[in-house]
């Protein structure tokens, strides 16, 4: 296939998908709400009714998990609470990628790279804090490992949908091309500049004396990618026995569990203790 037929099918993709989206899962309008500086507590809960039910339960559960950094947990009333909670770029795309996987909930693909796109979130924002990165880069890359596939995941709902058995949208079309999908949905829904250069990098990118942000997100796939091959589609990690007296609510084992229960992600996670080091 020539470029200008392949940029066709994305332009394509990227008006009939986001079609579907907005059209049962989510009111653009509620974007434009976000996206307003002056929007205050009252406009943007207002906004909750332009969230199909759905998606906004599973939000609210999301949100509602502990999150490293400042460790808040507990429920959120609100969509005020859950933006104050995960910023306003993750709640629209948590907006998103929860209306594309509601838009075909018992299709066992679309769940698993919902789960990878997931793992690849947590795991990018532990890497980023391990390695000394502020907390405000660890969540772009947290962002960024949320957002990797959703080009994928979009044309692959649309092959189905649309062109069952194409010859045009097979598996090369799609690993070649969802990066730039994805690029599509950035400029339309206002996100992050910087989430452009993530999902169009597609490989360790590493600077002069570390490795860059990208290459942390694209680490974290990798990682997520070899435990979802080996161990049928889980995260599997192995964490170290908590010490005597630790307030086990805020180990990095507990936040990663609660995680994965409130996306109701809960089997597609394994995690294994494992003595502490100067226990061996």
């Amino acid at each position: 296939m020539d470029e200008i037929r392949a940029f066709q099918l994305i332009d394509e993709m990227d008006t009939d998908l986001t079609g579907i989206l907005q059209d049962h899962f989510f009111n653009p309008e509620v974007f434009t709400i976000l996206d307003n500086v002056d929007s205050g507590r009252r406009e943007i809960d207002s906004a909750r009714g332009k969230i199909s039910e759905a998606v906004w339960l599973r939000l609210q559960g999301v949100a509602s998990s502990v999150y490293s950094g400042n460790l808040r947990r507990g429920d959120v009333s609100g969509l005020y609470d859950v933006v104050s909670r995960l910023g306003i770029h993750q709640t629209k795309v948590m907006i998103m990628l929860l209306g594309f996987q509601q838009s075909d909930s018992k299709d066992r693909e679309t769940k698993i790279i919902f789960a990878r796109s997931f793992a690849t979130s947590v795991m990018a924002n532990i890497l980023a804090l391990q390695m000394g990165f502020r907390e405000a880069s660890a969540q772009r890359a947290e962002l960024g490992g949320l957002f990797l596939d959703i080009g994928r995941q979009m044309m692959l709902l649309y092959r189905k949908a649309n062109l069952p058995g194409s010859s045009e949208i097979d598996d090369a079309f799609i690993e070649t091309y969802h990066p730039y999908l994805a690029v599509k949905i950035i400029q339309r829904f206002s996100l992050p500049d910087y989430l452009q250069t993530i999902v169009l990098a597609q490989t360790m990118v590493l600077e002069e004396n570390a490795v860059s942000l990208t290459g942390v997100v694209y680490l974290a796939r990798a990682m997520v990618r070899a435990s979802f091959r080996k161990y049928g589609n889980r995260l599997v990690i192995r964490c170290e026995t908590p010490r005597p007296g630790t307030d086990t609510s805020r180990t990095l084992e507990a936040i990663i569990r609660d995680k994965f229960h409130m996306a109701e992600l809960d089997d597609h996670l394994i995690l294994l203790r494992v003595p502490r080091t100067h226990e061996l």
